[in-house]
C-alpha cells in the first residue's frame, strides 16, 4: 500500500542580506511538521531554497563589485551552511538560477501566453525595488511629495516601461469562489479576511510579470521589441513545483508529491501571504494544476523593543543562540513558546527560563533520577508486572494515552506549541507521580519499586517520542540511554519494552543555562 505523502516548503528566501532568526524560525517549522508526519508514517518531502533574481540582487552585486551570479553563489553557501549547522534538513534546495528552473519558467510563460492570460502592454506607476512590488498611489503612503511602501516604509520609484501583464483581473470571481469553497486553506482566518477585504473584494488588477529596465533574471523567449525579464513572482512561486521536476523529462516526484500528493503545505511569513494566497492559486488555476492543501501563515519574531531592524540593533542572529545554547534547545524554545499565527516575543531571559524549566529541571531531571534509581536497585532491569499495578499506576497509563492523543490532535492542527506543551505537561505529571509514590523509600519493597520505575520509564519514553519532531537527535540519544533503538507511537503501547534492559545515562543532555 502506498504511503500518504506530505510535501512542505519554506519560501525561497531572498539572499541579499544577512541571515537572521526569521530564516531559522520558518525552516524549523517546516522541519518540525515534516518530522511529525514522518513519525505518523507519511512519505515526506521538504523544499527550501533562495530566490536569486531581480533588480535588488543586481544592485547588491554591483555594490560589492561582483557579478550577480557570484553574489548569489556566495549567499547560497551561507544558507546551506546555516541549515547544516542548525541541523535543518531538506530534500531539495531550490535555486532560481538553475538551468532546470529557468527552462521550465520559460515554458510556463509560453503556456500562459498561448492560453491568452498574458498580454503585452505598458506599465506606468510606483514600484518598490526592495519589496519587489508594484503599488498604486492609493496603496502607497504619500509624504512630502514622495511615495512609500505602506508596510516596509521603503521609498517607491516611478517607472514607465513596456511589460507583459498577467490577466489577474479575469480571476477575481474564481478566487472569490475558491475561498468560499475552501475556507481553511489559509491557516489564519484573520489573514484570509484581510486579503479578501483589502484585495480580492475590490477586484484584482492585472499584474506586470516582466521588466525591461534590468537584465538579471530569466529572459522571455518570445520575439519582442525589448529584452523582457520575467518578474519575481512568476519566477519564484513556481519553484515549488519546478523543485519536483514539473515539465521535465522526469516528473515522478511532481506526480507523487504534488499531482497525486496527500498534503501540499507552504509555510510562509505573514508579509508574503498576498503573493502566496492570491497570485499563486491563480497561477496554478491558469494551468489547471492542483492547489496547495494548506498555506500556513506565521507571525514574526519580535523583541521587547519591537520589530527587529538594523537601526534598532535588535536583530537576533541564529548563530548566537545555537552556538551558545545548542541547536535543539533553541528549536524547542521557538516551537514551544510561540503560537504560529501570532507574533512571538524573543528575549534572552525568557529563552533561558524556558530551557531550564522545561528541559533541564523538568524532563532532564525526571529521566536522570529515574535511571539512577533503576540502576541502583535493578542491575538487570525492571519488568512490566500488570497484576501488581495500583490505581495510581493505571492513572498514569491513562494519562499517557490521553496526552499522546491530545498531542496528535494539536499537531494535526499545526498547533506545535500546544503539542509540545502537552509533552512537557506529561513530564510534570510523572514528576508528581514520583513525589506521590516516593520510590526512594521503597528499597525494601522491590515489587512496588519495580512497578513505579517501569511506569516512569514508559512515561519518559512517551515524552521523548512527543519531543522528537523538534529534537530528533536528543530524542534518539535519550532513547538509547533507556535501551530503546526505535522512536515510534506504536512502541508507546508496548509496556514491556523495558523488560530486563540495562539503562545507562552517558551524559547530561539538557544542561542548565546560567
Amino acid at each position: 500500500m502506498n504511503k500518504k505523502t506530505y510535501y512542505v516548503s519554506t519560501p525561497i528566501y531572498y539572499p541579499n542580506g544577512k541571515l537572521h532568526i526569521g530564516h531559522f524560525y520558518t525552516t524549523t517549522i517546516a522541519n518540525t511538521l515534516a518530522n511529525y508526519k514522518k513519525l505518523r508514517g507519511y512519505d515526506t518531502f521538504i523544499v527550501t531554497g533562495i530566490d536569486e533574481h531581480g533588480q535588488k540582487i543586481q544592485k547588491s552585486a554591483l555594490k560589492e563589485g561582483i557579478e550577480p551570479q557570484a553574489f548569489v553563489d556566495k549567499q547560497c553557501n551561507l544558507f546551506k551552511k546555516l541549515w547544516v549547522d542548525a541541523e535543518l534538513n531538506y530534500d531539495f534546495f531550490s535555486r532560481t538560477t538553475s538551468q532546470q528552473h529557468k527552462t521550465v519558467i520559460q515554458k510556463i510563460f509560453n503556456k500562459m501566453l498561448e492560453k491568452g492570460y498574458i498580454y503585452l502592454g505598458n506599465y506606468e506607476g510606483l514600484y518598490s525595488v526592495s519589496d519587489e512590488e508594484y503599488l498604486t498611489k492609493t496603496q502607497a503612503v504619500e509624504k512630502e511629495g514622495k511615495f512609500y511602501h505602506p508596510t516596509s516604509g521603503h521609498e517607491l520609484e516611478t517607472i514607465q516601461e513596456e511589460t507583459y501583464f498577467f490577466e489577474m483581473s479575469k480571476f477575481t470571481p474564481w478566487i472569490t469562489e475558491f475561498y468560499n469553497k475552501n475556507p481553511n486553506i489559509i491557516s489564519n482566518p484573520k489573514i484570509k479576511n484581510e486579503l479578501i477585504n483589502n484585495f480580492i473584494s475590490k477586484g484584482l488588477e492585472d499584474l506586470s510579470v516582466t521588466r525591461v529596465s534590468f537584465n538579471w533574471g530569466i529572459t522571455v523567449n518570445v520575439p519582442s521589441k525589448f529584452k523582457h525579464i520575467i518578474y519575481v513572482w512568476l519566477d519564484a512561486l513556481f519553484n515549488y513545483i519546478t523543485a519536483l521536476g514539473y515539465l521535465t523529462e522526469d516528473e515522478s516526484k511532481y506526480n507523487k508529491y504534488w499531482l497525486n500528493g496527500t498534503e501540499r503545505v507552504h509555510v510562509v511569513g505573514k508579509e508574503i501571504t498576498r503573493f502566496h494566497c492570491i497570485y499563486w492559486p491563480i497561477f496554478l488555476e491558469a494551468l489547471s494544476l492542483p492547489q496547495p492543501t494548506l498555506i500556513l501563515s506565521h507571525g514574526w519574531i519580535v523583541t521587547p523593543t519591537g520589530k527587529m531592524s538594523k537601526s534598532k540593533g535588535n536583530v537576533v542572529d541564529p548563530y548566537d543562540l545555537i552556538n551558545n545554547f545548542g541547536v535543539e534547545p533553541t528549536k524547542y524554545f521557538f516551537m514551544s513558546q510561540i503560537n504560529i499565527h501570532n507574533d512571538g516575543i524573543f528575549d534572552i531571559e525568557g529563552f533561558k527560563n524556558t530551557i531550564n524549566a522545561d528541559l533541564a529541571n523538568n524532563f532532564g531531571n525526571l529521566l536522570n533520577r529515574t535511571v539512577a534509581m533503576a540502576n541502583q536497585s535493578f542491575e538487570n532491569g525492571v519488568i512490566f508486572d500488570e497484576k501488581a499495578l495500583q490505581t495510581i499506576d493505571h492513572n498514569i497509563y491513562s494519562e499517557i494515552n490521553f496526552s499522546v492523543e491530545t498531542y496528535k490532535k494539536h499537531f494535526d492542527n499545526n498547533e506545535i506549541d500546544k503539542a509540545l506543551k502537552t509533552a512537557i505537561s506529561l513530564s510534570k505529571t510523572l514528576n508528581l507521580y514520583i513525589d506521590q509514590t516516593t520510590p526512594w523509600k521503597l528499597k525494601d519493597d522491590l515489587q512496588r519499586l519495580n512497578v513505579v520505575l517501569n511506569t516512569l520509564l514508559n512515561g519518559i519514553y512517551s515524552v521523548l517520542v512527543m519531543l522528537s519532531p523538534v529534537m530528533p537527535n536528543s530524542a534518539k540519544k535519550l532513547a538509547s540511554y533507556i535501551a530503546q533503538d526505535q522512536i515510534s507511537f506504536d512502541l508507546i503501547q508496548h509496556t514491556n519494552k523495558f523488560d530486563n534492559k540495562k539503562l545507562k545515562v552517558e551524559e547530561i543532555i539538557f544542561q542548565r543555562i546560567k
